[in-house]
């Protein structure tokens, strides 16, 4: 039995007419007729009763009918994951990465990704920190990874969280707060904190604390920083400190980080378009979000 033949048969049995089986499937009466008989010889069983004006399903043929129908389903149903399996593993992901991520499990999630669809290619790229969520938006990038912070409501873009971050004040280890077990920020009165100012920026993302809640502490906020590169250098020079989001076996080389109390924590969360149907997407953000369920 071929599944040609199945599907003329069930079409058949579905019409209850070999000329309308045979409209449906685009071909002539007699192929139909052809195929039918040829599967009643074959597992010798008469499968319709036949007049010159309609046709009805024997018993048998109504029982076969049954199972064919479930059998034809696994079938589709086959087809359709073998070939959603084919495109994950073909698949090229452009994933977006941001400043200060967690650039050892980002790895960890490529290199899982590599493992379970080994002829799978991911590119990482670096996103747009001035506006985030357009590369997303644009097709520049397939997945990324945004501060809950960022963004209300989308209608077309899926988030989900993955970690939550603290947020720590970074200062160089020479400076008289440094060996603080955590600061609250009425503890940085005085204190210059390097800040994005109206510059969108990552600083600007993710800086925690407004301008105003700053000022109202009495914080020096008169350090800009129109990019996240310069405000490491003041932190490095000793001119300002930074406060960010980070995660807490995160380290930055050189410098001491120490809790913010009494602020409220931010969510990483990994995103992607609503409307892709790329099987590729949902298997990488599996992959994200069992590793950091690990945590």
């Amino acid at each position: 039995m071929t599944l040609y033949q199945l599907e003329c048969f069930i079409q058949v049995a579905e019409t209850l007419s070999f000329v309308g089986a045979a409209q449906k499937m685009c071909l002539s009466q007699p192929a139909i007729t052809y195929q039918i008989r040829s599967l009643e010889k074959e597992i010798s069983v008469l499968l319709f009763e036949r007049s010159t004006r309609s046709c009805k399903l024997t018993p048998a043929g109504q029982a076969f009918y049954q199972d064919m129908v479930q059998l034809h389903s696994y079938y589709r149903q086959a087809v359709q994951k073998a070939q959603d399996i084919s495109q994950v593993h073909t698949a090229h992901l452009i994933v977006g990465i941001r400043k200060l991520f967690d650039y050892e499990r980002m790895a960890r999630m490529v290199a899982s990704f590599y493992m379970a669809y080994p002829h799978a290619t991911v590119d990482i790229l670096p996103q747009n920190d001035a506006r985030p969520l357009d590369d997303l938006r644009d097709g520049r990038i397939d997945i990324g990874f945004y501060y809950s912070s960022e963004h209300t409501e989308c209608s077309d873009l899926s988030f989900l969280p993955i970690y939550e971050l603290n947020y720590y004040v970074l200062m160089r280890p020479q400076h008289p707060l440094s060996d603080r077990p955590s600061l609250l920020l009425s503890d940085l009165k005085g204190q210059a904190v390097a800040t994005a100012g109206s510059v969108a920026s990552f600083l600007s993302a993710c800086q925690g604390p407004s301008l105003s809640q700053l000022k109202e502490a009495g914080i020096d906020i008169s350090h800009s920083a129109p990019s996240f590169e310069s405000a490491l250098i003041m932190l490095q020079a000793g001119t300002a400190m930074l406060i960010l989001p980070m995660l807490p076996f995160a380290v930055v080389p050189g410098m001491v980080k120490i809790p913010l109390l009494n602020y409220p924590s931010v969510h990483m969360e990994i995103a992607w378009r609503k409307r892709d149907t790329s099987t590729s997407i949902p298997a990488f953000v599996d992959i994200a979000k069992n590793l950091y369920n690990t945590l």
